[in-house]
């Protein structure tokens, strides 16, 4: 009978669980099997349940379809929030693919099998070791588990009519857009120097053709450029990683009031 009485405790769990690993960072990927990620979101509910819900009980009235509602809400957003500012890297990549001259040359992206840019997969491939190598995807699991306090699984309240969610949103995606031109500035401003630099050469030399030549020199500056901002791409993840955890816990402040 205690067995019995702990399974929609458990249900609700599980769905939080697993709406927020469809939607985070890392755990979210293609490239990961899809019988791998339930049996992971069934072990972590598992844990969560035996640990914060030991003897917690949710009776199965017409309030648990809203409850289920509630959970799939909670994760799916926070794993939205939570991986909004990861994209800011692949936005700053399409910047510098539209003024290298890659953007015709998009990739299939494997994680999410979306078209996506050369040097925006790159330098996303690096955020995400990046992010593995200083235990990002721990902080978004204690963050997960931080959450089941913040929200207990038996009860309705989250604030969503004030629109301060929203809000902070639609902030967030700004933020992101900010750090993404912040990311391609300096290639796109050097870039920028070459486009001058080739069109006074075709005023003075117009023998030269500067569609042969502005290419291939564009593709080189650009990768010269990269690799000195190199180092500075590292020190931009670190913000990148800073601002998602102070969003995380903003949001989760925001939803619960």
């Amino acid at each position: 009978m205690q067995i019995l009485n702990a399974i929609p405790v458990f249900l609700l769990v599980l769905v939080r669980v697993a709406s927020f690993l469809v939607t985070m960072p890392i755990f979210s990927y293609r490239t990961i099997p899809n019988t791998a990620k339930i049996g992971f979101a069934v072990a972590l509910s598992l844990l969560i349940d035996m640990t914060v819900f030991k003897s917690q009980v949710v009776p199965l009235n017409d309030s648990f379809v809203l409850l289920i509602l509630k959970e799939a809400l909670i994760g799916l957003s926070m794993g939205f929030v939570t991986g909004i500012l990861t994209y800011a890297v692949q936005f700053g990549g399409s910047v510098i693919d539209l003024q290298i001259g890659f953007a015709i040359a998009n990739t299939i992206s494997p994680e999410n099998g979306s078209a996506t840019p050369l040097t925006g997969q790159l330098l996303y491939m690096l955020q995400i070791l990046f992010f593995l190598g200083v235990d990002a995807h721990h902080m978004l699991l204690n963050g997960l588990m931080y959450s089941f306090n913040l929200f207990p699984v038996d009860r309705l309240a989250i604030h969503l009519a004030s629109g301060n969610t929203a809000e902070f949103v639609g902030r967030l995606t700004a933020q992101m857009l900010v750090i993404g031109m912040q990311l391609a500035m300096p290639v796109v401003g050097c870039l920028f120097l070459v486009d001058v630099a080739i069109g006074l050469i075709a005023r003075t030399v117009p023998q030269v053709n500067v569609f042969v030549v502005g290419l291939p020199l564009k593709i080189i500056v650009g990768f010269l450029i990269m690799l000195i901002v190199f180092p500075a791409f590292i020190v931009l993840f670190r913000v990148v990683f800073d601002s998602m955890t102070d969003a995380f816990s903003t949001y989760m402040r925001l939803l619960g009031g």
